[in-house]
């Protein structure tokens, strides 16, 4: 019953807000609260509709939510969903609780794919579980606007993305046949913003290049943001060759210039706690990378021990060994079907 009352609050105090950013602050229960408000609170809204999520409309193994272009939604998960889910279309859309359990796999989390946020909207997945640890995920969240749509190469996408207090634990499978990824864009976003996020991967991390090399999933990641997270490794199947907790700036597979050169970034109390290569090794570009034209790209290795990349791009802050001093930023708990908001900034 607490969970039922809590959505229904949500999705009331969501659709009372549309138009009104400071109404869109759900009420914090002091005993689920994860510390402090979080950067990015939810898009105004403009008549959404409310659309339940559940085990249904499946097709192919995985849950598909078609959206309407244009069209604001709030999406509401009242139980373990577990299929991946798809979501397509849409224009502001936000999704605050919920949890992905799959028993089995291979399966992403979350998926975005043909014109996801088209328009210049933001998505807003927020207090999410994707649970590997009592079910089967390879892949956590991945895509982007012009995913799917096959768009010329350095077509710029206009929707932002927003990934507040989501935990993903225990990506597995084959590395050899899927790439474990918590975070993967291709198909492009005009920002990407990631604020209290915690995940445990075999193969990468965050995964953001400027634009993924494939002809169907063109699109450019302009910029990204990622403040309060932590990530850390565990051994895969195809060796400790193949670890990188964040990857950045690529057209494809390290292929860099003064086109990807574009991309703008932004690192606040990230932390990588790499175990399989060295620490160096698990950043991408990294202090001894180079590019196709000559364009400066490598990162450089402070005395304190974290890396930068101020001195050859447009990204500020740095990334630094290790976990949290205070742990996870999204501990177990937080995220999930009970989860309540701490509210924003």
């Amino acid at each position: 019953m607490r969970r039922i009352l809590l959505v229904f609050a949500s999705v009331a105090l969501l659709v009372l807000a549309a138009g009104t950013p400071a109404a869109l602050r759900p009420v914090p229960v002091a005993a689920d609260t994860p510390s402090g408000p979080l950067n990015w609170r939810p898009p105004m809204l403009t008549n959404p509709i409310v659309k339940t999520l559940c085990n249904c409309n499946i097709y192919g193994g995985i849950i598909i939510v078609n959206l309407s272009i244009g069209q604001d939604y709030i999406l509401v998960d009242p139980v373990v969903l577990t299929y991946p889910v798809l979501i397509q279309g849409g224009h502001n859309i936000v999704w605050i609780g919920g949890e992905v359990r799959m028993p089995s796999g291979p399966n992403f989390g979350i998926k975005f794919i043909r014109y996801a946020g088209f328009g210049g909207g933001t998505i807003h997945l927020e207090g999410i579980y994707l649970n590997g640890v009592d079910g089967v995920l390879n892949d956590g969240i991945e895509g982007g606007e012009w995913a799917s749509t096959y768009q010329p190469s350095g077509t710029l996408a206009d929707a932002t993305l927003q990934i507040e207090n989501v935990r993903i634990d225990g990506l597995s499978g084959d590395s050899s046949e899927n790439h474990q990824d918590c975070i993967q864009q291709y198909g492009g976003w005009k920002e990407l913003r990631v604020d209290h996020f915690t995940c445990q991967t075999l193969y990468q991390g965050l995964y953001l290049p400027w634009e993924d090399p494939a002809s169907n999933n063109q699109g450019v990641l302009s910029q990204w943001d990622i403040r309060n997270a932590n990530l850390r490794d565990t051994p895969n199947s195809t060796g400790n060759g193949m670890q990188t907790l964040i990857h950045f700036g690529d057209l494809g597979p390290g292929v860099f210039n003064a086109t990807s050169h574009q991309q703008l970034g932004n690192l606040a109390n990230v932390y990588l706690n790499a175990t399989q290569r060295s620490f160096n090794s698990e950043t991408y570009p990294n202090n001894g990378t180079v590019s196709l034209d000559g364009t400066v790209v490598n990162s450089t290795i402070n005395p304190d021990g974290t890396i930068a990349w101020a001195n050859a791009w447009s990204v500020t802050g740095s990334v630094s060994p290790g976990d949290p001093p205070t742990g996870d930023y999204v501990p177990p708990g937080v995220a999930g079907l009970n989860y309540v908001s701490p509210g924003y900034q």
